[in-house]
């Protein structure tokens, strides 16, 4: 509104000029100063009300020329242009066709009423020069703005996805590394408590530990390595550590060493025929079983685990089970990602995870083979 208010009052000014010298009567003088405060005073609000302003231009000039001398001020026509102008910029195609039909019909009375201009051709260059031109340039800018506003939507939205995609693969690179970091180092930390309690036996009571911590530290280092090397792909090759594979269930027997180096015993069992997987179905339940075992070296007493795998038609179900549900032992101040990072994992490939206490802890995730997983 303020944007138009400067040329309204300008075009106003224009029209407080021209009457004085219009050598219209007393009454007539005062119909038209109407005619130019109402016509120009309205473009003030041309923007957000459009056909109101369109409206009120052409009742204003349809009741100066029904009741005076029809209104030719350059104030009062330059209005009936922007109003037409405005209405085809900012209306619909429809509602604009009706604003300017009326103002088309208040120019229509208002030749006709003037003495001076009422044959056809003056009828035909009015419609042209103040109704026909106004609307085709109003209705170029127009399809131009939608245009604009178009692409710029367009924009916003492929920015939201494109920051929707920088959050999913923050999120996925977390739980890469939490996972790597996580299991790696409670490795560490649970062989160099136990290097100290068999300091006294001699160096080759305490060679298992250290050859676990070392092991420990050097996968979690090429794993850091993979992961640095993604985040490095768009810039110039680094030298680094050979790329390793993504983990799976073939490398379970690694991961079974590494814990029970660690010091805790797992029992693997696996059920149905054991076959291969689609890779992400195969590193979601190496991840899951990593995670659950991790967590009860860092949060149990218990000595022992039991992992499960069941291979059905269309599903793998998973078990990892303890006796020990950590109520015994001190917090070990865990910020909960480790279970956030199951949970999202295995939401992400159609399956469910469910937490059992009731006797020791049990995690138990169900994955799909092929298809939906059924209740």
């Amino acid at each position: 509104m303020v944007i138009d208010l400067g040329p309204a009052i300008g075009l106003l000014s224009v029209g407080l000029l021209e009457l004085p010298g219009s050598g219209l009567a007393p009454e007539a003088v005062q119909q038209h100063l109407f005619a130019v405060l109402v016509s120009t005073m309205a473009l003030a609000v041309r923007r957000r009300h459009p056909l109101a302003v369109a409206l009120a231009v052409a009742v204003t000039v349809m009741a100066t020329s029904l009741g005076a001398e029809p209104p030719d001020e350059v104030a009062v026509l330059l209005a009936v242009i922007v109003s037409v102008f405005s209405a085809a910029a900012y209306l619909p195609t429809l509602v604009m066709v009706g604003a300017a039909a009326a103002n088309a019909a208040a120019l229509t009375v208002s030749i006709l009423t003037d003495t001076a201009e009422t044959d056809a051709s003056s009828v035909a260059t009015g419609m042209v020069l103040f109704i026909v031109l106004p609307a085709a340039v109003g209705a170029a800018y127009r399809r131009r703005r939608l245009a604009t506003q178009s692409l710029e939507a367009r924009a916003e939205e492929l920015e939201r996805q494109a920051r929707g995609a920088v959050a999913a693969e923050r999120r996925r690179i977390a739980r890469e590394v939490h996972d790597l970091v996580a299991h790696s180092v409670s490795v560490i930390a649970v062989q160099a408590e136990a290097g100290k309690r068999v300091l006294d036996g001699g160096p080759e009571a305490t060679g298992g530990a250290f050859t676990a911590i070392a092991d420990a530290s050097r996968s979690a280092l090429v794993e850091l390595a993979r992961l640095l090397r993604l985040l490095r792909e768009d810039e110039a090759p680094v030298p680094i550590e050979p790329l390793q594979p993504q983990p799976g269930l073939s490398d379970l027997d690694s991961l079974v060493a590494r814990i029970g180096a660690a010091g805790l015993d797992v029992r693997l069992k696996i059920e149905g025929e054991a076959r291969p997987l689609a890779q992400g179905v195969s590193l979601c339940a190496y991840r899951v079983i990593q995670e659950a075992l991790t967590n009860t070296l860092k949060h149990s007493a218990a000595d022992q685990a039991d992992v499960t795998l069941r291979y059905g038609q269309n599903v793998l179900d998973l078990e990892v089970r303890t006796a020990d549900d950590g109520s015994s032992s001190p917090p070990a101040g865990g910020t909960g990602r480790g279970l956030i990072g199951m949970w999202e994992r295995v939401a992400l490939c159609g399956g469910r995870l469910t937490l059992d206490i009731s006797n020791g802890f049990a995690v138990r995730a169900r994955l799909p083979v092929t298809g939906q997983v059924t209740s």
